[in-house]
């Protein structure tokens, strides 16, 4: 476990000293990520890997973006290859949209309760955005329904599709089976999940923050990191270890964050709607599933020790 981390964060970390170097080296490239990103929505879409793609292709130093985001799973690959966690068969497995450790009733209602979710996810923002307000229009970059568009969302997220395999894929399985203690494993999961951002803020530092608020960013962002480990490893576990779960939980609520919140006003003082409805959720699912976390005994004896 401690391999696979650290691996992770070599590989984020040397993504940002590239990037830093690339900056401090090439004055006109540093403007590349922002005008990637303001591009992006100024061309009604928002930023997930379809979107991103295009841009770098066309600025290779944009593909950072991805293998930042990818460190991960390929450190969960690499570690995996070399026999950690249970070895690639088992890494492999958990692409499987349901896993061994579940019963088929358990998988059906973890699925269609998420739908469920995501829906309701919808509706909160339509809500809270008030009549006449369309909150749906950047779905429409994917040439379909606002169906299609959240339908493709799910998948096109680069945080869930890209990440997940590393988080709930290979360490949440280990983390459990070490600690014998679902829910403290997924708040030590979420906080290191947290920590793993922190040296993409070398950029946000260097472009001038003020320190009281970028303290109080990063406290919400840990908070939601917990949040997300609660849920996302909730909804793992009913389906047998699957990541697809995760997967669809971290996609789904950062589209609402991208694609959804700029056309609501902020308020609910320092969080967004989207870490609320994680708040929740995370406070329901304790309080209805315990500190296992939906685990099932038999789990015990399918995870890698």
């Amino acid at each position: 476990m401690l391999a696979f981390y650290l691996l992770a964060l070599l590989i984020a970390s040397l993504v940002v000293v590239w990037t830093v170097f690339r900056f401090t080296t090439d004055p006109a490239s540093a403007g590349t990520l922002g005008e990637m990103v303001t591009g992006i929505y100024a061309s009604g879409q928002y930023i997930n890997i379809a979107s991103m793609l295009p841009y770098a292709l066309a600025r290779p130093d944009l593909l950072g973006v991805f293998i930042f985001a990818a460190a991960p799973s390929i450190a969960a690959v690499v570690i995996a290859a070399r026999g950690g966690g249970g070895g690639l068969t088992m890494l492999a497995g958990r692409l499987r949209p349901v896993g061994q450790a579940t019963t088929p009733r358990r998988a059906v209602a973890v699925y269609a309760g998420m739908l469920a979710v995501y829906a309701a996810g919808f509706a909160a923002f339509d809500f809270v955005a008030g009549p006449g307000t369309t909150i749906t229009d950047r779905l429409a970059m994917f040439g379909g329904s606002v169906l299609l568009g959240a339908a493709l969302g799910l998948l096109m997220d680069e945080g869930g599709t890209l990440e997940e395999l590393g988080w709930r894929g290979f360490a949440w399985p280990l983390l459990q089976a070490t600690m014998k203690h679902p829910l403290r494993a997924a708040l030590l999961l979420g906080t290191l999940h947290w920590a793993w951002h922190l040296p993409r803020e070398v950029l946000t530092l260097m472009g001038g923050v003020d320190p009281a608020s970028f303290l109080v960013t990063q406290g919400v962002f840990w908070a939601l990191c917990l949040a997300l480990a609660i849920v996302a490893g909730y909804c793992v576990n009913l389906a047998g270890g699957s990541v697809w779960p995760a997967v669809l939980v971290h996609g789904g609520t950062n589209l609402w964050s991208k694609a959804l919140s700029d056309h609501i006003a902020p308020s609910f003082g320092v969080l967004d709607l989207r870490t609320l409805i994680l708040f929740v959720l995370a406070i329901i699912i304790v309080m209805v599933a315990g500190r296992q976390l939906g685990r099932l005994p038999s789990d015990v004896d399918r995870e890698p020790g």
